[in-house]
């Protein structure tokens, strides 16, 4: 006979993770249409979605079993996960706008300008909530997939961040960001 089956509960939770993602997504992208417009925000809102994919696919990987502090790992890293997107693809917007770079080198400049401080800003929220895994006593293993969790998220989130934000902006930007004038030109 099985006790304790809490499989109707994760599966509330799961369902409640994913009516977050959409939330988060739809937020995202409704806020991020104000100020860097439509295209900018899909971007980033593509970001959370498939950082979560890659979540879920390394912690099973990683035999991490789906629980409820798993899931509130996925959770608390929700909010960090578009971040990295946002830095990234408004320094790659910016480049673009300047008009002075063909679009897959302001990719890569842009990238290149804002990748230390994000990856700094990334490994610093981990380097906060590690900790948590090497409890020991009773909480220890209650505890260890808190930071498991929310670390491999914003990993997930980093590498998307770096590797297919720059490249869908490369692909689907180029051609439509209008340059402006440099201060300079407008002196002549």
């Amino acid at each position: 006979s099985v006790t304790g089956d809490q499989s109707d509960n994760t599966r509330t939770s799961v369902d409640e993770l994913m009516n977050h993602i959409i939330l988060g997504v739809l937020l995202v992208i409704g806020t991020l249409m104000l100020f860097l417009g439509l295209r900018n925000a899909m971007f980033v809102g593509l970001a959370i979605p498939m950082s979560m994919f890659i979540s879920f696919t390394l912690l099973n990987a990683f035999g991490v079993t789906l629980n409820i502090m798993v899931l509130f790992a996925l959770i608390l890293a929700l909010g960090r996960l578009v971040d990295d997107g946002i830095v990234i693809v408004e320094n790659i917007y910016r480049h673009l706008k300047m008009g002075d770079r063909s679009p897959e080198v302001a990719s890569v400049e842009a990238v290149d300008e804002v990748g230390n401080p994000t990856i700094l800003a990334t490994f610093t929220v981990i380097a906060a909530i590690l900790p948590m895994a090497f409890v020991s006593g009773m909480m220890g293993p209650y505890m260890r997939p808190i930071p498991i969790g929310a670390s491999v998220a914003m990993l997930a989130s980093l590498a998307v961040a770096f590797i297919v934000t720059p490249y869908l902006a490369y692909r689907l930007l180029k051609g439509h960001v209008a340059p402006t004038a440099h201060p300079h030109d407008r002196a002549h």
